[in-house]
């Protein structure tokens, strides 16, 4: 197994995060759209994503987002995020989620589809103040 940064993403919700629970318990459904940045030596670009996560019963999120990259030099490279969402308490008391993702990116551009057969880890965060 080799590990390399590709890039960092930072993604921002345009106009909120949408969440019901319509059944007895705690678990339910999301959905939120949005856009940001992806910056890396090899990957960077302007993102536009949306989520459609589904919650469990004892509060981890199960993200389901996707999303394209319009790179610097036009192309496009599409994205899938998967993986789990975990809230914890931050040293403030306020609760911050740990992600830990499973990536896939495709993309028809020549100088991309290197992309088409990789699998990527994504270590992320989300900041509860952001």
């Amino acid at each position: 197994m080799h590990l390399e940064h590709l890039c960092a993403f930072e993604l921002r919700y345009d106009g909120g995060f949408h969440y019901a629970s319509p059944y007895q318990g705690d678990s339910g459904i999301g959905w939120g759209v949005g856009d940001g940045t992806a910056t890396g030596e090899r990957l960077q670009g302007s993102v536009h994503w949306s989520n459609h996560p589904t919650g469990r019963g004892d509060g981890v999120m199960l993200p389901s987002a996707r999303g394209v990259i319009t790179t610097d030099d036009e192309a496009e490279v599409l994205f899938d995020l998967t993986g789990r969402t975990v809230f914890v308490d931050q040293p403030s008391g306020e609760p911050a989620g740990r992600q830990l993702l499973l990536t896939l990116f495709e993309s028809e551009h020549e100088k991309y589809t290197w992309l088409n057969n990789t699998v990527c880890v994504t270590e992320g965060k989300i900041d509860p103040v952001r």
